[in-house]
């Protein structure tokens, strides 16, 4: 039996499923996948069967990095919207 030692993992994780991300986000999958939607968050890549996020991106697009171009502007519709009204 192979037994790791969990100081020399990474935290956060460089790469999460869906389920890690949500926990280290504090929301639901359907919340996850809304958020990706409205590109708030990246989009996943599929690897090995399973939807992974790279931290280093969510993290980027958390923090308000227009580094990452969203898949649709909704976010930004609705932000107008707002300021608009």
């Amino acid at each position: 039996m192979v037994q790791l030692n969990m100081k020399t993992l990474p935290y956060p994780p460089p790469w999460q499923d869906a389920p890690t991300l949500c926990r280290h986000l504090c929301i639901s999958e359907t919340t996850l996948d809304t958020w990706v939607r409205q590109g708030i968050l990246p989009p996943a890549r599929p690897r090995g069967g399973k939807r992974m996020w790279k931290w280093s991106e969510v993290d980027r697009l958390m923090e308000g990095d227009e580094g990452i171009v969203p898949q649709d502007n909704t976010a930004e519709r609705m932000r107008h919207a707002i300021h608009e009204n």
